[in-house]
């Protein structure tokens, strides 16, 4: 877009906008005489948090498929970090696991990381944690789930009320601000070789005109390590069907190979280190029996796939009521999280070990691949993140309207750092060194070298800190803009204002402007049985116009409806697009050039070392959306509270930005201009390739479709109250090209190696029963459809995760008992009850991460005293 065309497109907009509040303005005096005064301040003095609209009406008559998860279901749900509960919601079709990206996330329908924007109590917030930057997404460990109240889930692309990011959906997270006195609450979660502990304290006061209400929390999380699961603690899987993946350079004990030829006094040129070796005083005949053979391992064995963690929190809010009726109003929310992870152990990788080395019983150089034992507890590394978001405003009416201005600033403090990497050169001095000191001994089953020698070897530490800033400014009027025959037309216009920096090796800022409009229409509308006017048909729109200080602009619109035929009955319908700008980690990464092998097609085959760069790429354009809707709501009043809605979807996503690898983009040159550079050719054939350029790129389209559907209802009987309940993802449609210009890859119920795929059901069903205030009792169960492995025809999935609790209030348990005891109840309960584990996969874990879970039974008690 062209500077001239992005000046009309904002006068344009601001053009509509003054029309729109022009019109409002004149139908203020017919607004007053629809609707009471009671009817305003219901409106207007409390804040409105609705997920896919800004209009107060929508919160209970919405064209959009919203799906909210009270603190009830939160709570029984066993989980204890927002992502983990996210995992078990049918729409979030693949878990985001820590031990895969430091950080979590929520991926809906298979969408790729980043796709879902995150707003904490209705607002945005960084689009990117610095942690996590390379990802491209928000970390929701920065949000404890104990200070969640609900969360809502809107499934599809929303840019048009919220901006950028919100690509593939919305997340909103509602945090705790009501209180009724001061609350405490202790839990304690523990599965084989894990375990977690948390606390929360939370109080609220109200007097007057003002209201205060503050909570904090910790928690702590022990490690479970991958030789703590029997899938996850040996690389040979034939003991699951599976084959044996074990490789030499993590063999324990180590393995020997010749520079040439066979080994001294041995008929084979490669052999292991026999299991129980002093390393002392060996001849090559101490290798006989172990000639030709190699001891292998893994490297998951070793590593913790579920981090020990610890995690403190705080959140306040308050607002205080001036005489006039503005509210002021407050809020902070401050967390750390932090991890220490274990990472792969220090080995060797055919690393040459010299006739002089003090060990070596073969009297010329040999080479050595295997585990460096004594050092594993060297190679670790350490995440924290402190996260801070103060929020201030005020909202108020004018007129028949209300309004509202707000200002945050997220802060976002933390570092990556990596310990235990070797020091090359004190390293080969160590494998060379004919001291028995400070000689490594590679040719023993033990400790290869005192702990003092091991840890100045691997001594580098490698940190990678991080800092990132958001303010943002966001105002807006709301209210009934004109009156129709069938009702009011209410509106929301408003502006926002953003700046965003990114610190991690590299300084990158940006500044997006924002003009954002909503309309909700009622054209049809009909007396009901109550004497009050129902409506039959509304139709709803939306338009966003975003500026960004550094790649332009982008508009985006959304469209809705909704049909009322008869008063139990809605049909719904939405359209609209969406975009995710180019974070700034993908336009101002620096770059990084390495030397990597490549085996070249296109000259017979031929290994080259050549030089890769990946980073960031300023030329990067958004990746956009469209979305639409199409469904049906129905909730008789002669059936109690029963609600059965049915929504068909669809997603398509065009420009996606992707990080190639080196021999991808070799491997397919031709649909990469560009960035493979070649030398002069030779003998007729195209030069050898010199350098890659791997920096990120955008190509890619993915084209989703499926169906959501969820019914529950409140049964009240003489035994108590039964909430059955069940809600499924079933998709119909999942795929999309790998490469520029590339086929399209079927995706749907196909695991795939770069983690986009989504199995084709998804499904929950639960029943809660509460014979009494005093007893509730909960039952879930979780399910997994069936899918291809990565290595097809082996099959995965359809499998079921069976959850339980029981909560019971002490106090009224014992008679309504006088005391403490009056206000405490007590929850115990377990996931994953049948302690199902996964099963083996060609994924590189051995396990499919993205699905199964590897923890197993998890039991649970949770207490909790209110006053």
């Amino acid at each position: 877009m062209s500077g001239s065309q992005t000046g009309d497109s904002w006068q344009r907009m601001g053009g509509r906008a003054a029309a729109v509040c022009t019109a409002c303005g004149a139908q203020l005096a017919a607004a007053q005489l629809e609707r009471t005064g009671s009817e305003l301040a219901a409106q207007r003095l409390e804040p409105v948090q609705v997920t896919g609209s800004r209009l107060p009406r929508a919160a209970v008559q919405s064209a959009q498929d919203v799906h909210t998860y009270e603190r009830e279901r939160i709570e029984r749900s066993g989980q204890t970090s927002v992502a983990d509960f996210l995992a078990t919601v049918p729409e979030a079709s693949l878990n985001s696991l820590e031990s895969t990206f430091i950080g979590t996330s929520v991926r809906l329908r298979g969408a790729r990381e980043g796709s879902t924007l995150i707003l904490i109590n209705g607002r945005r917030t960084h689009a990117v944690t610095g942690g996590v930057a390379p990802f491209g997404f928000f970390d929701l460990n920065t949000i404890p789930l104990s200070m969640v109240e609900r969360i809502d889930v809107l499934p599809s692309g929303s840019s048009a009320i919220y901006g950028g990011e919100a690509l593939a959906g919305v997340v909103n997270i509602v945090l705790r601000s009501e209180f009724h006195g001061a609350e405490a609450t202790l839990g304690y979660k523990g599965a084989k070789n894990t375990d977690e502990k948390n606390v929360s304290l939370g109080a609220g006061w109200k007097r007057d005109a003002v209201r205060l209400s503050i909570m904090g929390l910790y928690s702590e999380r022990s490690a479970m390590h991958g030789r703590d699961r029997e899938i996850t603690a040996s690389p040979d899987y034939r003991r699951f069907g599976g084959p044996n993946l074990g490789s030499p350079f993590f063999g324990t004990p180590a393995n020997v190979v010749s520079v040439s030829g066979n080994l001294p006094g041995l008929n084979a040129s490669f052999a292991a280190v026999p299991v129980g070796s002093s390393g002392i005083g060996l001849r090559p005949a101490d290798f006989a029996a172990t000639a030709g053979m190699q001891n292998t391992g893994s490297f998951t064995s070793y590593q913790s796939l579920v981090p020990a963690s610890r995690r403190t929190g705080v959140f306040l809010a308050g607002d205080y009521r001036l005489a006039n009726g503005i509210v002021l109003f407050a809020e902070m929310l401050a967390s750390r999280y932090e991890e220490d992870v274990t990472n792969a152990p220090p080995f060797l990788q055919l690393n040459t070990v010299p006739a002089t080395n003090a060990f070596n019983p073969f009297g010329t150089d040999v080479r050595v691949s295997g585990v460096v034992q004594g050092a594993e507890p060297l190679s670790r590394s350490s995440f924290h993140e402190a996260f801070v978001r103060p929020v201030v405003g005020a909202r108020g009416e004018l007129g028949n309207w209300n309004w509202e201005f707000s200002a945050l600033a997220s802060r976002d403090r933390g570092s990556f750092d990596v310990y235990g990497r070797p020091d090359a050169a004190r390293l080969g001095s160590a494998l060379a060194s004919s001291d028995p000191r400070t000689a490594l001994n590679p040719f023993v089953d033990g400790p290869m070298a005192g702990s003092d020698v091991l840890a100045s070897i691997y001594s580098t530490f490698t940190p990678a800190p991080f800092k990132g800033d958001a303010r943002l400014v966001n105002g807006f009027v709301r209210g009934p803009a004109l009156r129709l025959p069938a009702g009011m037309l209410d509106a929301v216009v408003g502006v926002e204002v953003e700046k965003s920096t990114l610190a991690r090796g590299f300084d990158a800022e940006r500044t997006a402007k924002s003009l954002f409009a909503e309309l909700r229409a009622p054209l049809l509308a009909r007396s009901d049985e109550r004497g009050g006017r129902r409506e039959l048909l509304t139709l709803t729109g939306a338009a966003r116009g975003d500026r960004y200080s550094d790649f332009g602009s982008k508009t985006t619109w959304q469209a809705g409806m909704e049909l009322r035929p008869v008063e139990p009955l809605v049909l719904r319908g939405t359209v609209g697009t969406a975009f995710k700008p180019p974070t700034l980690y993908n336009l101002a990464a620096p770059l990084v050039r390495f030397s990597q092998s490549a085996v070249d097609p296109v000259r017979n085959g031929e290994t080259v070392i050549v030089q890769q760069i990946q980073g960031g790429n300023p030329a990067l354009q958004p990746t956009t959306g469209r979305s639409a809707t199409l469904g049906l709501v129905w909730s008789p009043q002669n059936a109690g509270a029963l609600n059965l809605s049915l929504t068909a979807w669809t997603l398509r996503i065009d420009n996606a930005i992707n990080l190639p690898g080196g021999q991808f983009i070799v491997d397919n040159e031709s649909l990469y201009p560009g960035r493979v550079v070649r030398g002069p050719s030779t003998g007729g054939q195209p030069g050898p390739i010199v350098t890659v350029d791997g920096t990120y790129i955008n190509f890619g389209a993915m084209r989703q479709e499926g169906i959501d559907a969820s019914v529950d209802w409140n049964v009240k009987t003489t035994a108590g109250v039964f909430t059955p309940a069940i809600a499924a993802t079933y998709m119909t449609k999942f795929n999309g090209a790998s490469t520029p210009g590339g086929a399209d890859v079927d995706r749907l119920s196909r695991a795939k190696a770069d983690g986009i795929f989504a199995p084709r059901l998804k499904a929950t069903a639960s029943l809660g029963w509460k014979p009494d205030d005093a007893l509730d009792v909960y039952l879930a169960a979780r399910h997994v459809g069936r899918y291809t492995d990565y290595t097809p025809p082996r099959t995965l999935g359809n499998v079921w995760y069976l959850d339980a609790s029981i909560e019971v209030a002490v106090g009224r348990m014992l008679g309504g008992a006088a005391g403490m005891l009056s206000a405490m109840s007590l929850r115990v309960g377990a996931t994953n009850l049948a302690d199902k584990l996964p099963p083996y996969s060609t994924h590189f874990r051995g396990y499919d991460v993205y699905n199964y879970d590897l923890v197993g039974r998890t039991i649970y008690v949770r207490l909790r005293l209110q006053t």
